[in-house]
């Protein structure tokens, strides 16, 4: 009878440390290769957004609509209407707020994905059903009073950012309209996270460790920094921007930038 052969506890464990070297190559390699297209398929939301957008104003004598509330991923729920009409999505006859179109959000941003319907049917702590959704993307929208005049503050940081209110302007490829979400609390006096965090928003939800989840950025390098966002422009083009080129432009709990 011939012996039988197998493998010895150290030609096993041989293996064992080969694979686990093998993957702790590769899986940061496949994380980069899903964010790169996580990034392509949020930058293809923004734009069919502008093309929805520029739909709007197209019947609107080129008004745009106005901005919806204080965090800039606020919108008026008949708009979201108008532009999911425009861009070709149909709500459903039964119930409207089902199923999330996901057009609204950024594939990146992990909260929006566990939270999603909570935020396209947002209501407030006390149960009543707020007038705008939560959406996963940054309105540059202007909202303007009775006499036509801006009621928001001026746009902080370099550049001359302003808030937009119409298609018809100069310098529309250079002026920023639906851009991907890059918050951060302000310095925050707590032990756990004693300077500005990008990943757990205090400011927002409510405070997360009572409803469960964060507001967080979507493109995270890491909880103390963003890794950048996709920039949407009045003209209809998309470009990605890095974190190191974006400032704070807006807010103070949280603060939004661009």
């Amino acid at each position: 009878m011939s012996g039988q052969k197998a493998f010895t506890l150290i030609e096993l464990l041989v293996v064992i440390a080969i694979i686990a070297i093998l993957m702790a190559i590769l899986m940061p390699a496949l994380s980069r290769v899903r964010e790169m297209a996580n990034r392509s398929a949020c930058s293809s939301n923004i734009h069919q957004h502008l093309i929805g957008l520029i739909m709007y104003a197209d019947e609107n004598e080129s008004k745009l609509p106005p901005g919806a509330g204080y965090w800039l991923w606020d919108m008026d729920r008949e708009i979201t209407r108008q532009l999911m009409k425009n861009i070709g999505l149909k709500l459903s006859e039964s119930n409207e707020d089902t199923p999330v179109p996901d057009v609204f959000y950024c594939p990146s941003n992990l909260t929006h994905k566990r939270s999603r319907q909570r935020c396209w049917d947002y209501h407030h702590p006390d149960g009543s059903r707020a007038s705008y959704r939560v959406t996963g993307y940054f309105w540059l929208l202007d909202t303007l009073n009775e006499q036509g005049e801006s009621v928001k503050p001026a746009i902080r940081g370099s550049g001359n950012k302003r808030w937009i209110r119409t298609t018809n302007m100069k310098g529309a490829g250079i002026a920023e309209l639906v851009i991907d979400v890059t918050l951060s609390d302000p310095v925050v006096s707590t032990q756990a996270y004693p300077s500005g965090n990008f990943a757990q928003i205090i400011a927002g939800s409510g405070q997360g460790q009572y409803t469960g989840y964060y507001d967080t950025t979507s493109h995270l390098r890491s909880d103390k920094e963003g890794a950048g966002g996709n920039i949407g422009f009045v003209d209809g083009h998309v470009k990605w921007r890095h974190f190191k080129e974006m400032e704070k432009r807006y807010g103070a709990t949280p603060i939004h930038w661009w």
